[in-house]
Formats: C-alpha cells, structure tokens, sequence
C-alpha cells in the first residue's frame, strides 16, 4: 500500500503537518507512516554515566512512543491507515533514509519558522530533508 511518511516532533508546525499530510492521505486514498526520530547521545554529558545514558534514552524513546500514539490517535478521523515507527538518530538521516522505501509516496513534515541566517549558523532538519530525500517532500508552516 502506498504510504505519506509524516515526520514527528510533537512542535505546533509539525502537528499542522500531521492534519495536512492525514488529509492527503485521505484524499489520495494511501496510508499513513508516522515517524518519530529520538536523537542519539553519542558523548557523556557532564559527568553522565554509562547507565544515566541509557536511562536517558530509555526516557526519551518512552515518550517518543507516548507522542506517536497520540498523534495517531489525531490522524484517525481523515479514516487513513496509521502505522508509528520510532528510530533512534539524526532526525534529517532516519527521515531521508525512511523516504526510500518503496511504498513512501512522498514526505510531510513540519517547518520549524526560521530565517535565513538561523539556516545558516545551525542548519536545519527540513533544509537537510529536502536536499537528500529520494521522494518529494511538502514542508508545511
């Protein structure tokens, strides 16, 4: 079944990229994949300990998985198919890297607003998607 991958962080422009990208989804008569990148701690933190890290991670994919389910929970009135796929790592490479699959018909996800100089100094996940992404991608505002 083709499939709209929407990408996930709980922001207000992301969750306008769920209602925009479900409604599609609907339109289109295709699924829904939502994904959820939890970023992955590479370098202790300020004397963090081995197990801190993980109890951290574990934290952190704990309430990756408490978003998922209630966003599609938000998706389930456009009457789409919703499947949750949370992955550890860099939110640009786990979205690029998911918009290969076959099945991916195209990519939604949400602008985080910021000016040009702000792209500039830190870059940006939806500047970096739309530059490698293998699918068309809709960045919603």
């Amino acid at each position: 079944m083709a499939r709209i991958l929407i990408a996930v962080d709980g922001s207000p422009p992301s969750l306008r990229a769920l209602e925009f990208g479900a409604s599609l989804a609907a339109k289109l008569g295709v699924g829904v994949l939502l994904l959820h990148a939890v970023p992955q701690v590479v370098l202790p933190l300020g004397g963090m300990t081995p197990s801190s890290l993980s109890e951290l991670l574990h934290n952190q994919e704990a309430e990756g998985s408490r978003l998922l389910v209630s966003l599609a929970d938000k998706a389930q009135p456009h009457g789409v198919a919703v499947e949750t796929v949370l992955e550890v790592g860099e939110a640009a490479d786990v979205i690029s890297e998911r918009s290969k699959a076959a099945d991916i018909q195209m990519v939604v996800m949400g602008s985080r607003g910021q000016g040009a100089m702000a792209r500039l100094l830190l870059g940006s996940v939806a500047t970096q998607v739309v530059h490698t992404a293998t699918k068309p991608v809709v960045v919603v505002r």
